[in-house]
């Protein structure tokens, strides 16, 4: 006697795994994983930021870890980065640690002052408002004259 699932399956064509394997195997959730339900790892467990390709960011970066307290330091490396558009990197590496139950409260006051910093930048990059005297005006005034002095031209040579 012949086994059903061989004999519904083509002799050319092998049958394979994936079309052995019963539909709900397919359908079931995902098996999870010794790795799938560890502990999510600790503040202290963040990884670190991807280096930039600037050296004096990243020198003055490890300087910021190494003096956390010095705002002079904060506000140093704040105007390096507005100079070198180098703000969003320097608002991961805040934002990475504003969960140090250390460093938190600082970091989120320097993200404070890097939103101030972007928002001051973007203001001073604004399109100034039009100086020029619009098109519809300059003709008016222009129209005007015309009329007035095709007016005096007329009264001067009808006298």
């Amino acid at each position: 006697m012949t086994d059903p699932e061989t004999s519904a399956a083509p002799a050319t064509e092998p049958v394979t795994q994936t079309e052995a394997t019963p539909p709900a195997d397919r359908d079931a959730p995902a098996r999870t994983t010794p790795e799938a339900t560890s502990v999510p790892p600790a503040e202290s467990d963040v990884p670190a930021p991807e280096p930039t390709d600037d050296p004096l960011f990243e020198a003055m970066w490890t300087k910021v870890l190494s003096s956390w307290d010095e705002d002079k330091i904060h506000g140093a490396i704040l105007e390096y980065s507005v100079t070198a558009e180098k703000l969003p990197d320097l608002a991961g590496r805040y934002r990475a640690l504003k969960d140090d139950p250390a460093k938190g409260e600082r970091a989120k006051k320097r993200l404070d002052a890097i939103v101030l910093a972007a928002t001051s930048l973007m203001m001073s990059m604004k399109t100034p408002a039009n100086t020029t005297i619009p098109l519809p005006i300059t003709l008016s005034v222009g129209g005007i004259f015309l009329c007035a002095v095709a007016f005096a031209a007329y009264a001067m040579l009808h006298r």
